[in-house]
């Protein structure tokens, strides 16, 4: 989700279009709600698959909903915006309130932190936009290049977790864990 999201990225700056701009836009929000969605699916553990089906549904027919809105009539940025900051506070904070309790004993998840809080700071030069310094560099420029480094930061958590759940896998307490 978060390549088909740069990918479109980098076709709407390169060539701007309605139809460019718009898939820039969904697929932008795609991975922010993609992301919430793997906190809830985090937050359920293991096993539970009618519940995770259900928020899944649930999940795409909000996109649907999103997408459909916003391509029924006069594309409206204000409400895309808003919705795209609500749906990154939500991630932020769950991550971290998921996080938190956990970093004493799992050194790793400061790597989960770090990316929250870089991403809901570099969400600022979104919404505090600002023209162009010497006619080249502007607010979303410069959130294009903070949010670069925030992924392998992301994989750094992603790999350690990973690890850490099949270590604790085969072990009697295995759903206490998560």
């Amino acid at each position: 989700i978060c390549i088909n999201a740069w990918i479109w990225s980098v076709i709407f700056h390169a060539r701007d279009t309605p139809w460019t701009e718009r898939m820039d836009y969904f697929c932008a929000f795609s991975m922010v709600l993609y992301s919430l969605f793997a906190l809830f699916i985090r937050l359920l553990g293991p096993g539970k698959w009618k519940r995770k089906e259900a928020v899944a549904v649930l999940f795409a027919l909000f996109f649907s909903y999103h997408v459909w809105y916003l391509s029924s009539r006069r594309f409206d940025y204000g409400y895309n915006m808003k919705v795209n900051v609500i749906v990154g506070l939500l991630n932020g904070c769950g991550w971290v309130a998921w996080a938190v309790p956990r970093m004493e004993k799992r050194l790793y998840v400061k790597w989960c932190i770090y990316t929250v809080v870089g991403a809901l700071s570099t969400m600022l030069l979104e919404l505090g936009d600002f023209p162009p310094i010497l006619w080249a560099v502007d607010a979303h420029a410069l959130w294009h290049l903070a949010t670069a480094p925030l992924p392998f930061i992301w994989y750094r958590f992603l790999e350690s977790d990973c690890l850490y759940l099949a270590q604790r896998g085969s072990g009697p307490d295995f759903k206490k864990q998560i």
